[in-house]
This record gives structure tokens, sequence and C-alpha cells, in this order.
């Protein structure tokens, strides 16, 4: 007979049968009690612990009810007999792997240059917490369900009147479909594409991101050059596989090249001879500084063979998480007949209340007064590379979006260029990470580099260029 000596904390919030239950729980775990081993009697455990009956019996009535012990009449509480080895814990997992996101172990940068933050510089959050405030107030009840899967038909009609004004694109807001980012949109499209392709061209370089979703899709990926005009629509034309492309026309990622007008009459021109299929991402395209920002792929879309995709993460609140797409009419049937029934992924709170900031115009103002603060950034950055870096790197630029590259003349790998930042306490992209092929990212005596300055407080970019400069070209 085994001894039980349990340390029960009487002054604790958690109950003393709970406390009994899983100290005996524990023990069953580890082995050190036996399948089939009897446990003490009520009355004697009871007067060992010097505990009342009942407290001991709650605590076994807990056991029996988990299905830890077996109660048998006349015999009292057994053991059971269950592989207890699957829930013991593994002695042999390096808990070091494992860090708590919040502590020093992550890497944080003094200047953080990667295409991953916003600025809170050109944020007025008064008026969303006086449409939230008042959703809340006045249409709680509303709230009170999962919306449709579709989008909120609000926001669609925003949705709609905003490309149309903005981009040039002709839709329906039954064409539009709502959901939390890009990448449930695009793992949308792959789901109604991908039963009847197999391939699919991509712009090289381009987004890293995207290329992941279409490789967890199991498409066979075919890069597609991209030259100072955007995507090589001769190079698609030679590839008779492929028969689905995207593309980001309208601010090409991460080049920052526009595409001709010539290339996308021919880019449309390839869809309809080949019953092809583009997808048009057009995530950032009104950050255009000099001039109107560039119409949309789809606005020249006669023949509907554009799918376009929006999103609000670049121009608004990366954390509301609404993306959405327009689909042809062609492939809105194989959307409504197969995939209606997908629960909506976006908050519906977050959905009305970025249809109402847009109908109040608000969304608008945002966009002028984050417009004039990315232009003020850029002349601070492109200046800035100038009288720090000289003739010792090239500045490539599209007086547009939210980043530059720099294209550094050095002796240095890509990887020594890039650990030199990070000594200095700054993060840097390297271009290569957005190639298939990585051996096209580099030439002789030339290092590319992404240098977003979305995230980085105006006021700090002067002094971070000039610590790069230190970093790389000061012995």
């Amino acid at each position: 007979m085994f001894s039980f000596s349990p340390l029960i904390d009487k002054t604790a919030d958690k109950p003393i049968y709970y406390q009994l239950y899983e100290y005996i729980k524990q023990e069953i775990i580890n082995g050190n009690i036996k399948g089939n081993e009897k446990l003490p009697s009520l009355r004697k455990l009871s007067q060992s612990l010097q505990l009342s009956k009942n407290t001991v019996e709650s605590a076994y009535e807990q056991l029996y009810s988990e299905g830890y012990v077996k109660r048998i009449p006349k015999v009292g509480y057994l053991v059971e007999e269950i592989q207890f080895e699957l829930l013991r814990e593994d002695k042999f997992i390096d808990s070091s792997r494992f860090t708590d996101e919040n502590s020093d172990a992550k890497m944080k940068f003094k200047y953080d240059f990667a295409p991953l933050y916003m600025d809170k510089e050109c944020y007025d959050v008064k008026p969303l917490k006086r449409i939230i405030n008042s959703i809340l107030n006045k249409e709680f009840e509303s709230m009170l369900s999962y919306g449709d899967p579709q989008g909120e038909y609000e926001l669609r009609c925003e949705l709609a009147k905003y490309i149309f004004e903005n981009r040039g694109v002709h839709c329906q807001p039954n064409q539009i479909i709502v959901g939390a980012g890009t990448q449930y949109c695009l793992n949308l499209i792959c789901q109604m594409l991908r039963e009847n392709f197999e391939c699919i061209g991509m712009e090289e370089p381009g987004s890293s991101y995207i290329r992941y979703i279409f490789e967890r899709n199991q498409f066979n990926i075919q890069p597609i050059n991209v030259g100072m005009e955007g995507l090589d629509v001769g190079q698609l034309e030679n590839n008779k596989d492929c028969k689905i492309v995207f593309a980001t026309p309208s601010h090409q990622f991460p080049k920052g090249v526009i595409m001709s007008a010539k290339n996308r009459l021919q880019l449309l021109n390839w869809a309809q001879e080949n019953d092809g299929i583009i997808i048009e991402d057009d995530y950032d395209s009104e950050m255009r500084f000099v001039g109107k920002p560039i119409p949309a792929l789809k606005s020249l879309d006669k023949v509907d063979r554009v799918i376009y995709l929006g999103t609000f993460s670049k121009l608004f609140i990366p954390s509301l998480r609404v993306s959405f797409m327009v689909l042809p009419k062609w492939l809105l049937e194989a959307y409504f007949e197969k995939y209606r029934m997908h629960s909506q992924t976006a908050s519906k709170l977050n959905q009305i209340t970025l249809a109402r900031y847009m109908k109040q115009g608000y969304f608008e103002s945002h966009l002028r007064k984050m417009k004039r603060h990315y232009e003020n950034k850029y002349k601070i950055i492109t200046k800035a590379v100038h009288n720090y870096m000289g003739d010792r790197v090239n500045l490539i630029t599209s007086s547009a979006g939210m980043r530059v590259i720099l294209e550094i003349k050095t002796n240095l790998t890509e990887a020594e260029v890039v650990n030199l930042a990070s000594y200095a306490n700054i993060n840097i992209s390297p271009i290569s990470k957005y190639y298939i092929e990585k051996n096209s990212s580099s030439s002789n005596g030339l290092v590319r580099v992404l240098i977003s300055y979305k995230g980085i407080p105006t006021n700090e970019i002067e002094q971070a260029i000039r610590c790069l400069n230190d970093a790389w070209f000061k012995k």
C-alpha cells in the first residue's frame, strides 16, 4: 500500500478537494500509482490527511468522472489501466526553442526599414472612435450575428463606389467578396481555380508572401521577369503551360515600376486569346506623389478576364484585416455554387465601421493626409541617401509607394551588407528574398536592398540613413 503526502494549502482560493484531486491525478499520470491499484478508503485517507470524508469523496468522484479511476461496489476505487505515458511531459523537449514573443529574445531594431509597419503620425482615431461607439450604442443588436459570408452589403456598396471613382473599375456590389486579409481572398481564388489549372505565372521578383500562398495551394509557379515596363508579357506568351498570371501593374512589388500602356494592352490581349486569367493586386496604387494614380488594369478589362484584389492593410489600419476582391461574372457563378457557404472571416463590426468611415468622407481625408505625409518622408529619405551615400549607391525610386531600393556599389556579399546593417541595429530586407531564382537577384559589384519607410518615424529617417552609411562605407 502506498501513502499520500499532498501539500494542501487551506488558505488558497482553489478548493481543498480539487487540490487533492490534482495531486492524485498527477501521481497516476507519473506512474507512481499503477493501474488496478486500490486507492485508500475514504475513512483512512480522511483520517491520514485530517480532512472530512466528503472532501476526499469529492476528489475521488472527480477522478472517477474523468476516467482516471473506476468505482467497484464493496471494493472501492481502483486506478484505471490507461497508457498514461501519452500524458507525461517529454523530458527531452528543448524548451529554449520556444520563446515568449514579448521577451527580449525577440530581436528589436532601433531603426526598422522592414515593410511590415504603418506610421502612427498620419492617423486621427477620433472619427473612428465616434463611429464605433455609435454602432455599439445604437446598433448593438445587429452585431449579434456572423454577418454576410460575402461581406456586409453596406461596405460592398462603398467599395464599388470607391474603386470606380479612384481606380476606374466598374463593378456591382454582388461581384465583391470581402475577407480578412489578402491571404484569405487569394486562398479562395486558388481553391476556385486549382481544379482546372496547375501552372501560374508570377512576377520575378515578387512578393514572397504571395508566392507562399500559391505554393501552399500546390501551383507550379513560373517566374516571369519584370523589366522597366513591368511584366515581360512576351515571356508569358512563350510559356504555353501558364493560363494564370499574378501581377501588380500599378506599382510593382518590390521594384516599384509601373506597367506601361503597351504592356497592359498586350497582357489583356494574351488573356483574351488564351482564355487566360489575370490576378491583379492593386494594394498601394494610391500612394503616387507625381501626377494622378495610374488606373487599375481592371479598368481596361472589356473581356472580364481580370480578378481584382484590393486591401486596406497598406492604406488604413492593417489590424482591421479587411481586404476584398472583384470577381469576373463567370467566376462569380462558381463562387455562389461552391463557396457561398464559407463563413465570413472579417469582423462585422470592422466592416460596418469602415463602410461608415468611407461614407462620411473620412477615408478620403485620411488618404490625402497620408499621401502628403509619405511624400514628405519620400523627400527626406531620398535627400538623406544623396547627402550621405552619394554615388556609392544607386537610388531606385518611382515617386510612388512607401519604399525605395538601394543598389549598393560594393565588394561585399548581400548577406554581409544585411549583417552590417543588423550590427548597427538597423533592419533591412535583401532583395533576393523576393526572387524565386535567387541568382537573378544580384549582379557583379552591386547589392540591392529594400528600404521601406512606412513605419519609421519621420524624425529618425536621416539619422538611420547616416548610420547605414557608416556601417557600409566607413572603415
